[in-house]
Parts: structure tokens; C-alpha cells; sequence
């Protein structure tokens, strides 16, 4: 027999949390639902906010870069394996605009904490970037477009209305490309009349000129990516997966995809029951943005380009739309999932959809006066062979040279002619660097994996003779003279990890100074990604950088003290 009022007591328990959970959603802070230490704003019309996230590049300078690959390589059973020509595996570059010193004062105390320790000396420094932390909402779109008007002159700003309802934190949809830059466009506008001194300044310098004053945009594609997967919070490894790293407290496995994103729970995507929720009620991602898998899909910056022999292929189509929607089922979602859309519809007016929003990123000019002369100087350094080993002074540079030849010509056919054979040189010696920037960087984590091994042979070693003087305590000469075997093994096998050790300070001397410096630098980052073992190859990589310097002076490396010192505390 039923008991009825132990289920109207349940019933009434369930509507209680509901009703508990709309109300803490619509308590929150409708432009920042989930606030992070670290958040950084701008702020909008009407005491709104709109919160950015930040990411960085460790990089040399503005005109340095970082490689990273986008899309996914699908195999043949794989859902998305027969649009691979769309979302398939392709490289591409990525660097900010931003130094620490170009932001608001505020911004920079906010995020040095969180930045890698780097000294006077540092050779690589971050690069800044911003996006928006979450997607734009309906309240948000609201607010800055109804300053258009009043900012070209024709009225006043209307007066604020209160959105305070769930309906204001949805993303804001059905609206094209076009729109979603003129909201950029409007919001730029509004921040530099009303806030200028809020956004960054690349470049900045001591007069209010000096720079490229910040402005909102939509992000680009690789800005837009490299922050979804994970940006400079995840490791190399984590950062080319098919989803974004989803830590569970207590667990070592991903937790399930619908903790962190907004898709439809009908097998096959089909749509039913899926709906646009408001923005911050899933998990963030690694970076803290959230939704940027499922939920609006969002419209980035460039025009479509098709995906050809691991490249962005020549042509231009649609605008792109990344990271999937909430129609979409789960299997059919990756982090670098995305879709070409027509900027106009069949009857000829601007493309909405109803799946569709974006989220903003500040941008500023590259090349600001400001750092004209840091850009030439970096530039003027891009190709040059004595960049490639210390034993090519500057000024006895092949490259050098060859400029100071064509300079002095008189012929213009001849200047044309070597001009020509100068820049293909300093392309493919600018190719040859970056190979052996990355060789380098693979060497150091290489030589830190061997030193602890030798470490882990020296502990075996210990113990394996504390095991044998036990048998012979016992007076078990059998099970010692195992022991001795086993002794003898481990020694020669920890020689030989020891051998190899060197052999890398070695192959280390190959490399300037400067690229071993700079690539210990984004090792360092890259190994503090790792949970277990990040700590003590952070320590064993900065021992053999330190090895490799003295192997640089000395030609030379005593087994015995290096030994030494790789088993010292």
C-alpha cells in the first residue's frame, strides 16, 4: 500500500531544492556568477561588469610566438572523421599583446601572484591576452547597445532598467555576426569615453599617447582555442586532448562531461529536451571560462578557412563558430569542434541562429610606435646564424654579411637577386631554430627524466645492499651472492643512466646559452604541470642547466662530482 504522506513529504523536499537552487542561482551576481580570485573586469553600463579571464605565452617578446595545434586527428571510427576537412588536426601560432607593465595597476596585483617566478635575467616573459569569462548575456548586450545612440550624438542614454531575472544571464543568441561586432564596436566606444584609464595599453610608456590602447573585438580562432583547451594552466600533453582537462577532488579521472558543459542528454544529439541555459551554472574550464563546450556556440573573429595537409587551406568562406551547441549530443563534442555559417541567410538578411552568442577578447595595436624599436630589433635578430651557436660572432654572421653586400651593390638587379637568396636564407635558418629551440626544451626534460633515474637506481642500490648484508648477517651466502649480482647490475646500469646524463651536457654545449636559458624557462612551466613527479624535475632540470653551463666553460665533466651531486639533497 502506497504510503501518501511520506511521498508528499519527499515531493515537498524536492520542490524545496529546487526552489532553493533558482533562488541561489538568481541571487548571484547576474554579470559574474562564479567569482574567481583572480577575475579582472571592465565595466558596463548601469554598474554592470563584464569579467575576462586572463591567458599568457611565455614568449621573448611581441614578435616571438608559440606553436600550437588545433582541431583534433580524428581515426576513421571516430564521429567527427569524415569532416576532418573542418575541425581536423592543422598548426598554427599563438602569442598576446600584453605585457604585465601595459595593465591597470589593480589587474597587475591580481594576477602576479599566479604568474612563473622569472628574474632580471629571464630571456621569456608572458604575453598577455584576455577573454571573456563567460559568454555575452541578453542583460549585457542590453545595456551597451542602448548607449549606441547616445554616443553618436543623437540623445541621451536611456535610463537603467532592472534585469534581475534568470532571462538576463542566457546568452545572448539570434543575433549575426555583424551585430556581435558592433557591440565590440559600441562597448569600445563607451569604455573610452567613460573608463579609459581602465583598459590596457600595449606598449605603454610614460605619455598618454605612447601605446595601443586596448579595445573590445571578438577573439580570434587560436586565441579562442588555445584558452578553451586549457591555455597556459595545462600541460602540452592535456592541451592537444580531445576535451579540456575536468579534475575531480579525490579522483585521478575526468568527471563526467555534463558537469562542465550545456548539451542535449538524448543520445545522438537529437535535440530533445535540450535547452540554453544562463551562463555560470556548469564547472569552469582549467582557465576559468566557462561554457565554452555546448551551451551558445560562439562566433570568433576570422572568416572560415577549411582544414588542408595539417594547415588552414587559402580560401575564405563563412564566419566560424566554435565549440559546439546545446542541441548537440555528447559524443559529437570536442574542445576544438567547429562550423562554417553564411554571414547572410537565403532572403538575403544578417544569419541569426538560435544556437549561436559569443563571448569578447580585448585586443590592441601589434605594432603600437611605442615598440617600434623592440619589434626592429627582434626583427633585425629573426634569422641570423649566430643565433644557432655560440661559435659565429655577430659581426662575422653569413647573414650579416650578406647585407652588408648588398648594401654596398650599385647593380640593382644584383641587390634584387641577393635580396632574395637573403630572406629564403633567413627563413630557413629562422625554420632551423625553432626546431632547435623545441630539440633543446626536449633535451632538458630528457636529462631530468635520466638524473632521476639515476636517483631511483641509487635507492635501489641502498636497499639492495642492506639486503645483502642481512644474508650475510645470517650467514645465507647463497641469497648474498644473488644480492652481489644484482649489486653489480644496478651499478653498471646506474653508470650507464650516468653515461647518458653526461652525453646530454654534451649535446647541451650545442645549444646558446641564451636558447638553454629560454627553453629551461618553458620546461620548467611544462614540468610544474605534472602532480607527482613536477617538483623534483622542476629541481633535476635546473641542476643540469647548471651542469650544461659549467660543461660549456670546461669542455669537460667529472663523473664523480656530477654523481655527487645529482644523489645530494
Amino acid at each position: 500500500m502506497c504510503n501518501w504522506p511520506r511521498v508528499l513529504v519527499w515531493l515537498r523536499a524536492l520542490v524545496m531544492l529546487a526552489l532553493a537552487g533558482t533562488v541561489q542561482a538568481e541571487s548571484a551576481p547576474a554579470d559574474n556568477p562564479k567569482p574567481l580570485p583572480d577575475d579582472l573586469s571592465l565595466p558596463l553600463p548601469c554598474d554592470g561588469e563584464l569579467v575576462f579571464r586572463y591567458v599568457y605565452v611565455l614568449a621573448k617578446g611581441t614578435l616571438d610566438d608559440r606553436e600550437v595545434n588545433l582541431g583534433y586527428p580524428f581515426s576513421d571510427d571516430d564521429p567527427g572523421y569524415r569532416q576532418s576537412f573542418i575541425s581536423g588536426y592543422r598548426r598554427d601560432y599563438i602569442n598576446g599583446q600584453f605585457v604585465l607593465d601595459d595593465l591597470p595597476a589593480d589587474w597587475q596585483a591580481r594576477i602576479a601572484p599566479a604568474l612563473p617566478k622569472s628574474g632580471a635575467d629571464s630571456l621569456l616573459k608572458p604575453m598577455f591576452y584576455f577573454v571573456g569569462k563567460y559568454e555575452v548575456t541578453e542583460r549585457q548586450y542590453a545595456l551597451v547597445m542602448a548607449q549606441e545612440a547616445a554616443l553618436a550624438g543623437q540623445g541621451e542614454a536611456p535610463a537603467c532598467a532592472p534585469m534581475n531575472d534568470m532571462s538576463a544571464r542566457l546568452p545572448k543568441v539570434k543575433l549575426s555576426r555583424l551585430e556581435a561586432e558592433r557591440f565590440a564596436a559600441v562597448y569600445s566606444a563607451w569604455l573610452l569615453k567613460y573608463h579609459r584609464d581602465r583598459l590596457p595599453v600595449s606598449g605603454r610608456g610614460k605619455a598618454a599617447e605612447d601605446g595601443g590602447m586596448g579595445f573590445v573585438r571578438l577573439p580570434t580562432e587560436v586565441e579562442w582555442e588555445f584558452a578553451a583547451r586549457g591555455g597556459q594552466a595545462v600541460s602540452r600533453q592535456a592541451l592537444e586532448a580531445r576535451l579540456f582537462p575536468r579534475k575531480v577532488q579525490g579522483s585521478d579521472s575526468d568527471g563526467p562531461l555534463g558537469d562542465w558543459a550545456v548539451f542535449s542528454q538524448v543520445a545522438g544529439g537529437t535535440g530533445q529536451g535540450a535547452r540554453l541555459l544562463p551562463i555560470g551554472l556548469k564547472n569552469p574550464n582549467p582557465l576559468g571560462l566557462f561554457d565554452v563546450i555546448g551551451n551558445a556556440a560562439e562566433m570568433v573573429q576570422e572568416s572560415f578557412q577549411l582544414v588542408h595537409a595539417g594547415r588552414r587551406q587559402g580560401s575564405y568562406g563563412g564566419f566560424v563558430v566554435k565549440g559546439g551547441n546545446y542541441l548537440e549530443g555528447e559524443l559529437t563534442l570536442f574542445t576544438g569542434m567547429r562550423r562554417e555559417y553564411p554571414l547572410f541567410a537565403a532572403d538575403g538578411s544578417e544569419q541569426r541562429n538560435a544556437t549561436t552568442g559569443f563571448r569578447v577578447a580585448l585586443g590592441a595595436l601589434s605594432a603600437p610606435r611605442s615598440r617600434y624599436e623592440e619589434l626592429f630589433e627582434q626583427w633585425q635578430q629573426e634569422g641570423r646564424l649566430a643565433g644557432l651557436t655560440d661559435e659565429i660572432e655577430a659581426a662575422e654572421d653569413p647573414t650579416q654579411l650578406l647585407d652588408s653586400l648588398i648594401a654596398s651593390s650599385t647593380d640593382p638587379n644584383l641587390q634584387a637577386r641577393l635580396a632574395r637568396v637573403n630572406e629564403e636564407l633567413k627563413r630557413n635558418v629562422s625554420l632551423i631554430a625553432r626546431q632547435r629551440e623545441e630539440a633543446a626544451g626536449n633535451l632538458i626534460q630528457s636529462a631530468a627524466l635520466v638524473a632521476e633515474t639515476v636517483n631511483n637506481y641509487n635507492i635501489r642500490l641502498t636497499n639492495l645492499k642492506k639486503d645483502r648484508d642481512q644474508a650475510r648477517a645470517a650467514q645465507d651466502e647463497a641469497t648474498a651472492k644473488l644480492y652481489e649480482t644484482a649489486i653489480a647490475n644496478g651499478r653498471s646500469a646506474l653508470e650507464g643512466a650516468l653515461a647518458i646524463y653526461i652525453d646530454n651536457l654534451a649535446n647541451g654545449t650545442r645549444y646558446t646559452d641564451a636558447v638553454i636559458q629560454a627553453q629551461f624557462q618553458r620546461t620548467r612551466e611544462e614540468l610544474n604541470h605534472k602532480p607527482v613527479l613536477g617538483k623534483s624535475l622542476v629541481a633535476r632540470a635546473t641542476l643540469f642547466v647548471r651542469h650544461v653551463g659549467q660543461f660549456r666553460q670546461q669542455r669537460r665533466a667529472d663523473p664523480e662530482t656530477i654523481l655527487k651531486e645529482l644523489l645530494g639533497p
